[in-house]
């Protein structure tokens, strides 16, 4: 990693809400596979896990390495394809003659008898010609996906399409012929891509709307990440602001993200902060496990909103149905009470409640969870066929919000009941956790007792 300046500021370091530059951690095998697919003509990419793994941050520092250029549509929900196309051709800033000039070409090459529409960039002040042309946006003409793909193209740039799941269900068959698109103009054009980041599933929805792309797609996951990796994101931020963490905290830090990046560098930013340190320190410091505690009360109160409106979101009812509305299935999840459980275990909870049930669309509420439809409060383990939470901060106030049937408002976390309730679970749910890593990477962890 190159040494860019000797003072950083803190925000530079640990970015919970932007992807990571300087204390970027590599991951050899997907950054090696999404190397491979950079590289292969004609191959496009999806990017796809869990919100908060660094989809984006590995992305962002691939692009950068290789300098490869794009330019990047943000997805919200309920966009159509339409309005991605046309968000593309306003950023490329394409634009086509209305009045020819005398020459038919200028000094970059471009034909502008040969080519109705121009790139801007392409002209030049110094046309042979002195008639000027009257130029005008292209957006307000008829845009098509082969024309995007040539003047991506011929501008040698990426796409790259952020929260492609948002895009909506019924527009996900003409996602799939733009790949298609992309891909076949390739063969003029051999840096044009896309590049896609979604959620789970994101790869698997465009082969099924398109089988002709399964050979044609790279579908890349980007995993949890695991400890080692966790530990190696604190390791750059002391390196930088010449700091030291204690060695327990680091343990916690990394336990309690449950591989997520994002949560890593909020605790660490929380933790600077609280030591007052704002920037690259002159003498060395020392930070010490004892302002641990403080940082987790300030990363909860500050998390708190989020809990609610992922909760919020999570049970939102759609269409309401018998014994499978989201909360019915939560409070049955829970009542199983183990931290992996199958779609029969939930079953049998709420066959207790109504012994006629027969469960045919269980499996599919229950994957619900698993997608940003229920803000992904649940994973899959395809090795066990078993679910879990995706992060113990969120099951805790799942249960909390259960065990206490309080009603959601923005006053709720402060009371000091839910809060002391809450932080009881928490403290379970981390140490499960704990045990959890402990089992999978074989490391030693800090006490969690003073919590």
């Amino acid at each position: 990693m190159k040494e860019k300046k000797t003072v950083y500021q803190l925000e530079e370091i640990f970015t919970p809400s932007q992807p990571a530059d300087i204390t970027f951690v590599e991951r050899s095998e997907i950054n090696k596979r999404l190397d491979r697919a950079l590289r292969t003509p004609g191959k496009q990419i999806i990017l796809y896990g869990y919100s908060g793994v660094g989809k984006t941050t590995l992305l962002a520092n691939k692009l950068k390495e290789s300098e490869l250029k794009y330019i990047k549509t943000n997805c919200i929900t309920g966009m159509t394809i339409n309005d991605i196309i046309l968000d593309a051709f306003n950023q490329l800033d394409i634009y086509y003659p209305v009045e020819k000039s005398k020459t038919k070409s200028n000094s970059s090459g471009i034909d502008l008898n040969l080519s109705f529409w121009v790139i801007k960039a392409g002209l030049k002040d110094d046309n042979k010609s002195e008639t000027k042309i009257s130029q005008k946006r292209a957006v307000e003409l008829p845009i098509t996906p082969q024309n995007l793909a040539k003047y991506i193209g011929a501008k040698e740039l990426c796409w790259v399409i952020e929260d492609f799941h948002k895009i909506e269900e019924s527009q996900k068959t003409q996602m799939a012929q733009i790949m298609k698109v992309f891909m076949d103009s390739s063969t003029e054009y051999k840096k044009l891509k896309i590049i896609a980041l979604g959620a789970v599933n994101s790869a698997r929805e465009v082969v099924q709307y398109d089988p002709e792309m399964r050979n044609r797609i790279a579908e890349l996951e980007v995993p949890l990440m695991d400890i080692h990796n966790l530990k190696r994101i604190i390791s750059n931020g002391e390196k930088y602001l010449n700091i030291d963490f204690d060695d327990a905290i680091k343990n916690r830090i990394s336990t309690y993200s449950s591989g997520l990046p994002a949560v890593t560098h909020n605790l660490c930013l929380i933790m600077c902060e609280l030591n007052n340190i704002r920037d690259s320190q002159s003498i060395r410091k020392k930070i010490l496990s004892t302002s641990f505690n403080e940082a987790m009360e300030e990363f909860l109160e500050e998390s708190s909103d989020s809990f609610k409106i992922i909760y919020e979101h999570a049970t939102k009812i759609i269409h309401k149905r018998k014994n499978e509305n989201p909360l019915d299935l939560l409070q049955a999840i829970v009542q199983v009470n183990k931290e992996n459980f199958s779609i029969s275990e939930i079953k049998e909870i709420i066959q207790t409640i109504n012994s006629a049930y027969i469960g045919n669309n269980l499996k599919k509420y229950i994957d619900e969870f698993c997608s940003p439809i229920r803000s992904e409060i649940l994973r899959f383990n395809e090795n066990s066929n078993k679910y879990y939470f995706s992060n113990p901060f969120i099951k805790a106030y799942i249960q909390c919000i259960l065990k206490k049937d309080v009603n959601i408002d923005s006053n709720s976390f402060k009371s000091e009941g839910f809060r002391e309730e809450f932080k009881s679970i928490l403290k379970i749910e981390l140490s499960l956790a704990k045990k959890a890593f402990i089992l999978d990477f074989g490391e030693e962890f800090g006490n969690f007792e003073d919590f």
